[in-house]
């Protein structure tokens, strides 16, 4: 089973899901009202059901076309990777003048707040690329135009939405001292370039590494653009109907994961969007969408006897990072997992079902 998850599925990320969405988007053996719902759609002469029950009427979806997307590819491709590659790994020459923007600026750094060191505002031996934004405002700026050895204060303000509330608007010391100021210049691409930064040898087989690995990546999205569009296909010839009550579970389910996702930045939803009523009016069209899709997921894995098998969870496991699928199931639950492997396994079935045009 290939491991691409399907971008035409409107559902939770994988990251939600692994985060602790323990309920399931639904029921890979469906409940008794689902199977109803798809035992109707298998005779239903395609009137819309209301807005109380879930209703599936499937189209035609073995043997759909679809339209090959090019793997092809090119010298300049390769060409281009490679010039990336020099690009994010200039040379560097020490110098002794000024710093000016897009220098770096090798520094030991104090923060304090109130005369006291607070945590995460100390660093030793750091390289900082001037104007790389990576610092609080005024931070870099204050170092354009200091030279080798010297040390300066810099009197600061946190944003009023820095994700630390301890330090969200407040005024703070950073005591830096510049032990270097470096210069960037473009590298040299040839085989020693190579050799320092990436895990080939020569430029011959870096050159190949990366055609290979550009190969790889076209192939997959060549896969996922064909099953996207197959599916696509499917929902456009079925008839679906989702109950209230279903989008609702799907709309309750994604605002918990975003909602968790803004405590894991140590923040509130309130704050990580900019019109709550707008968000929750798409959120409540996508989940629309969602419950919509999965009827038909549910409603072809019946009609075709497509179950997630544990070698299924084993791939997922290795994929995420877990130990097996067991350890998998253990952490976020079975429910989760075959609700998110199931899709996948559709999707599958349904491209290799398909013919090209």
């Amino acid at each position: 089973m290939r491991k691409v998850l399907k971008i035409a599925i409107c559902s939770l990320t994988a990251a939600a899901l692994l985060a602790g969405c323990s309920e399931k988007s639904q029921d890979v053996n469906q409940t008794e009202a689902q199977t109803e719902a798809v035992t109707e759609a298998e005779t239903d002469t395609g009137s819309e059901a209301s807005s109380g029950q879930d209703s599936v009427t499937l189209g035609e979806y073995i043997g759909v076309s679809f339209t090959p997307v090019s793997t092809e590819v090119t010298d300049e491709q390769v060409e281009a990777q490679l010039q990336a590659l020099v690009d994010a790994n200039p040379d560097f020459t020490e110098v002794d003048r000024a710093a000016k923007e897009g220098d770096v600026v090798n520094i030991d750094f104090v923060g304090m707040k109130d005369g006291v060191a607070f945590q995460g505002g100390t660093g030793a031996d750091y390289d900082l690329t001037l104007g790389s934004g990576s610092f609080i405002d005024g931070f870099e700026d204050g170092l354009i135009g200091t030279k080798k050895g010297q040390e300066i204060s810099l009197n600061l303000t946190f944003p009023e939405n820095y994700h630390s509330a301890e330090l969200a608007g407040q005024d703070v010391v950073f005591d830096v001292t510049v032990n270097q100021v470096k210069e960037s210049s473009p590298a040299v691409l040839d085989d020693a370039f190579v050799a320092d930064n990436t895990e080939y040898a020569t430029l011959q087989e870096c050159r190949a590494g990366i055609r290979k690995e550009l190969e790889a990546s076209e192939a997959a999205y060549a896969e996922n653009q064909k099953a996207n569009e197959v599916f696509l296909k499917v929902m456009d010839a079925s008839q679906v109907t989702a109950s209230d009550q279903t989008v609702q579970k799907y709309y309750d389910e994604q605002l918990q994961a975003y909602e968790n996702q803004a405590v894991s930045f140590g923040m509130e939803l309130k704050d990580m969007v900019e019109d709550m009523e707008t968000f929750q009016s798409q959120l409540m069209d996508m989940s629309r969408e969602i419950a919509r899709q999965n009827l038909v997921i549910n409603a072809i894995a019946q009609k075709e006897n497509i179950v997630i098998e544990d070698s299924d969870r084993d791939d997922m496991a290795a994929e995420f990072g877990f130990g097996s699928g067991e350890e998998m199931v253990q952490a976020v639950g079975q429910e989760a997992v075959d609700s998110y492997l199931l899709p996948v396994k559709v999707m599958d079935f349904l491209a290799e079902n398909a013919v090209e045009e």
